[in-house]
């Protein structure tokens, strides 16, 4: 009877101490794979999180422009638009000026400021150029649709300088012009209500300003300096895309 009992209690201990190191295998492992999810799930988050892509939409463009002081920058403004130009203020460099004309080519531009200065207006070209930036995180993946917003955006400027050209050399009617103006309306409006995400908050604010300017215009009679004007701030929105999109 006692070794039977001994035995029994012998068995009894062995399948205990089974259960036991099968329970604590069990633990441990599901301890692993717990860790190990973790890990990854880190990894992945450290990873996406630093994930970056670099936009690289190298543009120059060359603004003709009057020097004044900041103070007087808003009468020199509407000398100049008065006189046919742009009337766009700008400060840049911590100096203050106004845009007369954007231009595409320097050789355009350089034309344009001798033929002034033949008449007695001192201008000079400042070159501004677009600078690379990075995309971010979740930004990263948007990266072609910032590219398609700059590329449209020069598109629309580009028609609206040849346009500009085009009254003033009186080979386009006014008709004409009104269609290109509202056709840029209708193209940046379609850029904006597909821009709902975060990234592109400020960037629509410069849409809907566009926007509202070309409407205004189009419903009068048209001038070159209204449309030279709304390619300047375009242009002058994808050299600051940096800043937008920071």
């Amino acid at each position: 009877m006692i070794n039977a009992a001994r035995l029994c209690i012998k068995w009894t201990m062995d399948t205990y101490r089974k259960n036991i190191r099968r329970s604590a295998a069990t633990f441990f492992a599901a301890v692993a794979v717990f860790l190990l999810t973790v890990g990854l799930f880190v990894g992945v988050f450290c990873w996406y999180g630093k994930e970056e892509t670099r936009v690289a939409f190298e543009r120059e463009y060359y603004f003709l422009v009057r020097d004044c002081e900041e103070t007087t920058a808003a009468a020199v403004a509407g000398q100049v638009y008065r006189a046919g130009g742009a009337g766009v203020p700008l400060e840049t460099a911590g100096e203050s000026c106004v845009v007369l004309a954007c231009y595409f080519r320097i050789t355009d531009a350089e034309r344009v400021k001798n033929a002034m200065e033949e008449k007695g207006t001192a201008t000079r070209i400042l070159t501004l150029n677009t600078s690379d930036f990075a995309l971010e995180g979740e930004n990263a993946a948007f990266k072609k649709r910032v590219e398609g917003n700059l590329e449209t955006a020069e598109t629309c400027a580009r028609i609206l300088y040849d346009a500009a050209n085009g009254l003033e050399r009186a080979s386009l009617s006014q008709e004409e012009a009104r269609a290109a103006v509202r056709g840029i309306v209708k193209a940046l409006k379609g850029l904006r209500l597909n821009n709902g995400e975060s990234l592109f908050a400020r960037w629509n604010e410069g849409l809907i300003s566009a926007e509202r300017r070309g409407t205004e215009i189009a419903d009068g009679i048209l001038y070159a300096k209204d449309l030279r004007a709304l390619q300047a701030a375009l242009c002058l929105a994808i050299v600051g895309a940096d800043t937008y999109f920071a």
